[in-house]
């Protein structure tokens, strides 16, 4: 990212739908309230994760990727994460308190019947995201609720912040 640090912006967002987002199959993300932020924005792995998502009910090839990966049984804090030379680092995107990507928030609109299929919910403002950047890395951090602003150390250990 190549813009003031100052418009940048994280977004905390519940695991699995953080997964989803950051390996580049849901690129809407659902609020109950619209925003006007457009720019860069930090993907943030939440602390909880919501056992009552079926990731195979939007996506059939996201299902299959999660699977890959571990699923949920593979899901890591990563403030509690120590990383070690002989055990290789879990897959950035399960991680749980953490930035795991970044991304562009490029719009938001009203849901209409049927729109930003198969992720989209209906009843609920859709924030349109693109150019979706899986971080190589987890960034530990603790989230917060709405568009909150980063601190210089994550913006730090972002490439290219």
């Amino acid at each position: 990212m190549t813009t003031e640090t100052t418009a940048i912006r994280g977004l905390t967002i519940k695991q699995p739908w953080a997964f989803a987002i950051a390996e580049g199959f849901k690129l809407v993300e659902n609020r109950s309230r619209r925003t006007n932020y457009r720019g860069p924005l930090l993907i943030h792995a939440g602390r909880v994760h919501d056992d009552a998502v079926s990731i195979v009910r939007h996506s059939r090839a996201a299902a299959i990727r999660f699977d890959e990966l571990g699923g949920r049984s593979n899901l890591w804090d990563a403030r509690e994460y120590l990383p070690s030379r002989i055990v290789p680092p879990p897959p950035t995107s399960l991680a749980l308190s953490a930035v795991v990507a970044t991304a562009q928030l490029v719009g938001c609109h009203e849901a209409t019947d049927g729109c930003c299929a198969p992720w989209g919910f209906p009843h609920s403002w859709h924030w349109e995201l693109a150019d979706v950047q899986r971080l190589k890395e987890a960034i530990p951090k603790t989230g917060a609720l709405g568009l909150w602003k980063p601190d210089a150390e994550v913006l730090a250990a972002i490439p290219s912040a």
